[in-house]
C-alpha cells in the first residue's frame, strides 16, 4: 500500500522538517526487530532531479529539490519521498489548506512474500519499520499530517492476483 500525505509545516523550516524526519527514521529503525535495517543514524538523500512523472503523458514536476529515503528491498521495506507542494513554476498538486510539503510513502513490499521467505529473511512483521517511523513522526512533528492520497495495489492470493482499492480522502484530507 502507498500514500500521500501532506504536511502543514507553519513556521518549521526545511531544514528543522528534515531533522525531524531523520530523527523518526532513526529512531524508528532502533524499534523494528528486523535484523536487516541498521540501527544507526538514519539521513535522507537530496535529489536535485530529474523527478520523472507520474504518468507518461503529464508533464514532469519541476522542483528544486526532493528528499528520498529508501531502506533497500530485505526485510522491512520502507520507501518515501518529501516534496515541495508548490512547483518552481507556481503549480500545486494537493489544493488543501496550508500543505506546505508532501510526502509520498510506501512500505508494502513485504507484505506478499510468504511466510516462509519472511522466515528465511527473519522477519516477523514485514511492514514494521513504516508502521514505527510514521507513529514517531506523529509524535515528533508539531503540526498536522493530513492523508491525501491512498493508491490501490495488487496482491497474490491462491494463486490469483488480487486487486485492493483503498478509501478514497475527501477534500478535506480526512478519511471517508
Amino acid at each position: 500500500m502507498s500514500w500521500e500525505y501532506g504536511l502543514k509545516t507553519e513556521n518549521l523550516t526545511e531544514e528543522e522538517m528534515v531533522k525531524l524526519f531523520e530523527k523518526a527514521l532513526t529512531r524508528a529503525a532502533k524499534a523494528t526487530s528486523d535484523p536487516h535495517i541498521a540501527k544507526n543514524r538514519k539521513k535522507l538523500r537530496k535529489n536535485t532531479g530529474p523527478f520523472g512523472c507520474e504518468t507518461p503523458d503529464s508533464e514532469p514536476p519541476d522542483y528544486d529539490h526532493i528528499y528520498i529515503f529508501n531502506s533497500g528491498r530485505r526485510g522491512c521495506h520502507l520507501f518515501f519521498k518529501l516534496y515541495p507542494n508548490m512547483e518552481r513554476n507556481g503549480r500545486i498538486k494537493f489544493p488543501q489548506e496550508g500543505v506546505t510539503w508532501c510526502m509520498y510513502l510506501d512500505f508494502s513490499y513485504g507484505r506478499d512474500l510468504s511466510p516462509g521467505i519472511l522466515a528465511d529473511l527473519g522477519v516477523e512483521e514485514p511492514e514494521e519499520y513504516g508502521e514505527n517511523f510514521m507513529r514517531e513522526l506523529s509524535q515528533l512533528f508539531p503540526h498536522e499530517i493530513v492523508l491525501l492520497k491512498e493508491y490501490e495495489y495488487f496482491r497474490w492470493e491462491n494463486g490469483q492476483v488480487v486487486r485492493v482499492v483503498p478509501h478514497e480522502a475527501d477534500e478535506s484530507g480526512g478519511q471517508d
